[in-house]
Order: structure tokens, then sequence, then C-alpha cells
């Protein structure tokens, strides 16, 4: 585990031995009244005396603001962890056993660095979408189950499909493994918790999604990732995926950023609770 407070503890430090040396001074300034404040130069004795009080006080109030600020920030972020030689990140990640939410947020954050646009929160909910997504289609379908895994974590560490989840090698899988932008931090735990209740689904578009509340978008892309092969993914134009252009959902970001791709047809073997039309909304005709 890494400690996140100790440049902090460095800087607060250095600041309170200069608010030292500012009291030393400040005292040799006020023992000047026993020799004479009434004297010659004592008027510019005082001043000085008692100009060296409120720097004392301000370093020592920036020392405790900046200490608590990156405690609070500190708390915010899940725990900072590093592999042991070749351990893979799934199994330094399961030792902890963090619960759905984190996990996917975890992935999420790391995917979204990974894009080039981790201050994007439209960026975090379409990753967070587009592997619950997954998640949700292996519930009904074997096939998909064996594609994509089972379950969060399932889905999360299937081989070769989230590098900083499973490759030893990915440049983000410490970003996976110790989250430390605070900022992009909130914008992967609010996506995945969305996603994870799985209301309001802005990747479902189709007649079959709307009907079936599940959602084909099962793969997407990232055009600016230092990983990405070219402006294009390798399937472009596959015979089994569609590239679905921009997303009319201002909840998502635009194909620039993340390409999102939807199987041309639903698993044949869908179990058959999932094959039975949704029932209406509450209050709906």
């Amino acid at each position: 585990m890494v400690d996140r407070m100790a440049p902090i503890r460095m800087l607060v430090f250095g600041l309170a031995a200069v608010a030292l040396v500012l009291a030393a001074i400040w005292r040799r300034c006020a023992s000047a009244q026993s020799a004479g404040w009434h004297g010659p130069g004592g008027a510019a004795r005082r001043r000085l005396a008692a100009a060296g009080a409120p720097p004392v006080a301000a370093f020592a109030a920036l020392a405790c603001g900046l200490l608590a600020a990156q405690a609070a920030a500190a708390d915010d972020l899940p725990t900072c962890l590093r592999r042991v030689a070749e351990q893979a990140p799934r199994d330094a990640i399961l030792a902890i056993r963090p619960g759905d939410e984190e996990l996917l947020a975890r992935l999420v954050y790391a995917e979204a660095r990974s894009t080039g646009f981790a201050d994007d929160p439209r960026v975090a909910r379409g990753i967070a979408w587009g592997a619950m997504n997954r998640v949700r289609l292996s519930e009904v379908a074997a096939s998909a189950r064996r594609r994509y895994g089972s379950g969060v974590a399932g889905v999360i560490f299937q081989p070769q499909q989230f590098n900083p989840a499973v490759s030893r090698r990915s440049p983000f899988a410490a970003d996976f493994l110790c989250p430390q932008d605070a900022a992009a931090w909130q914008f992967a735990v609010a996506a995945a918790s969305l996603a994870l209740r799985g209301h309001d689904n802005p990747l479902l578009d189709t007649a079959w999604e709307r009907r079936h509340g599940l959602s084909l978008v099962v793969n997407f892309y990232y055009p600016h990732s230092p990983q990405a092969r070219g402006p294009l993914a390798p399937w472009e134009g596959s015979a089994g995926l569609r590239f679905i252009g921009d997303p009319e959902s201002a909840d998502l970001p635009p194909a620039a950023r993340v390409r999102f791709y939807r199987l041309e047809r639903p698993p044949a073997d869908l179990d058959a609770a999932a094959r039975r039309p949704a029932p209406p909304a509450a209050g709906g005709s």
C-alpha cells in the first residue's frame, strides 16, 4: 500500500520550520522591550515585533489547512495497492475483496485515463454502461457468459478484454490499482453507481433493446489512447458489430472520444425469461 500523505507531511514540516524561524525573530524583537522600546528606534522595533506574529499564525493555519485538505482527499480515494513482482492486477485487487461498485469504479477510472479524457464525466459514464451491458447480457445468455465473463468481477477480469485489469504490462494497471486523481475518481464512482442501478441506460436505443431492457452495445474503442492502433477499432466493419455513430444522449461522450459498437444480432441462446417483453413501467399505458 502507498502512503498518500507523505508529500503533504513534508510540506507541512517545511512550513512549520519557517514558522519557528519567524517566531524566534518575533521573540527577539519582543525582548527589545527591556532594552528600551521607548528609546531611539523604539517605534520601528515595535512595528517589527507586531509584524512578526501574523506570518507565524498564517503559516500555522496554512499548514493545518493543507493537512486537512489532503486527509479529506485521501479519505475519498480507495485503498492504494502495489503489485509484488510479476503479480497480476487481478490478484492484487481481489486480495482486498472490493465490492462491485468499487471494482467497477476502479475499472472506469483506469479506462478513462487510457482514453486521454479522464476529466470528462461522460467518458466515465460511457465506460461504466458498456461494462454493465456485458454483465447484464451475460446474465441471460450462456454464449455471452463465455465471451464476456459472468458478474461484475468476471467481466472485468475476462482475459484479453480490459487491459488495466488483466495485463501485467498495461501502462494503466497502476491507475486501476491506485487511483490518485480525486476528481476523476468521483466521476468514476458516480458512473459506476449509476450503471449498477441500471435505470435510464443511454445505450438502450433499438426497439429490441427497449423491449427487453438489454443493450447490445458491448464493445467500445478509444481513438486517442496511447494503446490505440489507429483512429478506428480493429473490428470496424466486421459482420458482427456495428458502429453506432455519435450517441444522441448528452450523457455519453462523442465518438471522437469513445467509439461504441452494437452487436448486429442478439445472442441466439437468450434465456426464455429474457425473450418475453419487459412489463410496462408503472403508470404507463
